[in-house]
């Protein structure tokens, strides 16, 4: 995995009850496999419904989460190369977020062009990047003497940055595609629509 990343962390960050682990023979059933398997089992998925960052996959077993190569294409959606089959594991404010139990990337479901499009390496990206989002909204107090709207501005600005940098330094991917969702997300967090 390409962050460190425990399930009390996560827990801490997002709440108890945001965090969702998969029983080990539900997993299994999707194809998880290696540590990938590990970390939905063990440490788990975060999702921040009160921002319309949603994840999780139900701990019974549903086929109905498996988007098959064949099935997609045939609607016209083009599917990564050498993907047979993806697990939808939740939703961004507007796109599907999906995940290639083989090899752990996690992808976007882009309406605007009708692709998937990568958008986390690995699952721990997703968690450290949802988890980095949160804990930022629920930390964040207005520094004193910041009635003025351009000092605060610089000072979320700073500080989503240093967020953004963190995370990009280790995986590029949640702000390389022009579509990717958290591009937006975090410029709506540096502009103070969530604090």
């Amino acid at each position: 995995m390409l962050f460190d990343v425990d399930h009390g962390a996560l827990a801490a960050a997002v709440g108890v009850g945001n965090v969702h682990r998969l029983p080990a023979g539900t997993a299994e059933r999707y194809g998880f496999t290696a540590d990938t398997f590990d970390f939905l089992t063990e440490v788990g998925i975060p999702s921040a419904e009160d921002y319309e960052i949603s994840f999780g996959l139900p701990a019974e077993f549903d086929d109905g989460y498996i988007w098959r190569r064949a099935e997609q294409e045939s609607q016209g959606w083009k599917f990564p190369e050498g993907v047979e089959a993806l697990i939808k594991i939740g939703n961004f404010p507007i796109n599907a977020v999906v995940i290639d139990p083989a090899t752990g990337i996690v992808y976007q479901y882009t309406d605007a062009s009708m692709e998937a499009i990568p958008v986390h390496a690995d699952v721990s990206s997703l968690a450290k990047t949802v988890g980095s989002f949160v804990a930022y909204v629920g930390n964040y107090t207005r520094g004193d003497g910041e009635d003025d709207e351009d000092v605060e501005y610089a000072r979320r600005k700073r500080e989503v940055d240093a967020i953004h940098d963190a995370i990009r330094l280790v995986d590029p991917l949640p702000f390389a595609h022009e579509y990717s969702e958290w591009i937006e997300i975090f410029d709506n967090l540096e502009g103070g629509i969530y604090t």
